[in-house]
Parts: structure tokens; C-alpha cells; sequence
């Protein structure tokens, strides 16, 4: 039994590892996709801000309409951010559905060693009163 629990418990710690390492993978997604709804935000700003400076001029529509389309591209970032925000609660809840598990199986195998080693521990008083109770008594000794 103690070496189907230390499988189980193998198992689960891999699980718990591959569960870490997915929501490591998609919290770097999460703050890369923030990194750019960010950076879009501010080209927007700064799109605006250019278009604004140069309001007199024919061509100045134009900065506004790459505002435009640098806060879309911003708003596109941030829904597809909070998505993955999402995401990573979901793997976060996960993670520590798996370490529960995990914790579960150690506690399981602690049991199951705390018993092997009362068992052991009765076996050899079992022995030890065995190998009293086999003894000749102190009186009945032959003496030479």
C-alpha cells in the first residue's frame, strides 16, 4: 500500500508542477498583454496630442485617426488582458485544487507510515514478551 500512496503522491506533486507552470505561462501572457494596452494607450496620447499641435494643417485628420486606431488596438488589448486575467484565476483555483490534492496524499501517506510503525512497534513487543515468556523462571534452574 505504501508504494501505491507514494505513486499517488508522485503523481499529484507532477500534477501540481504542471499546474504552477501553466499559470506561470498564462500570468506572463496576462502582463504582456497589459504591457501593450498600455503602450497603445500611449501612442494614442501621443497620436492626439500631435494631431492637436498641428490642427491648422490639411494632413492633421490623419494623427487623429491613428489615435483612433491606437485606442482601439488598446481596447482590444485590455479585452483580450481581462480574458486572461480570467484565465489565470481559473488556473490559480486549479493550482490549488492539485495542492490540495497533493497535501491530501502526504497526509494519507503520514497515516498509513504512523501505522506501519505501530504495527512494527506491537510485533516487537509481541517478540519481546514472547522470548520473556520462554524463559525458564528464575526457580526452576537446575542447579549442577
Amino acid at each position: 500500500m505504501r508504494k501505491s500512496l507514494l505513486r499517488v503522491l508522485q503523481v499529484r506533486r507532477l500534477l501540481e508542477e504542471s499546474a504552477g507552470r501553466d499559470l506561470q505561462i498564462k500570468t506572463a501572457e496576462l502582463r504582456r498583454l497589459e504591457a501593450a494596452a498600455e503602450g497603445q494607450r500611449s501612442l494614442a496620447a501621443e497620436a492626439r496630442s500631435s494631431a492637436l499641435r498641428q490642427a491648422p494643417e490639411p494632413d492633421s485628420w490623419l494623427g487623429m485617426t491613428d489615435a483612433e486606431i491606437f485606442t482601439w488596438r488598446r481596447q482590444r488589448f485590455e479585452a483580450m488582458a481581462h480574458r486572461a486575467g480570467d484565465e489565470v484565476a481559473a488556473l490559480h483555483e486549479f493550482r490549488m485544487a492539485r495542492r490540495t490534492e497533493r497535501q491530501q496524499a502526504e497526509a494519507l501517506l503520514r497515516d498509513a507510515e504512523r501505522e506501519l510503525n505501530r504495527e512494527r512497534g506491537r510485533r516487537e513487543q509481541q517478540r519481546l514478551d514472547d522470548w520473556f515468556q520462554s524463559r525458564p523462571s528464575p526457580g526452576s534452574r537446575r542447579s549442577k
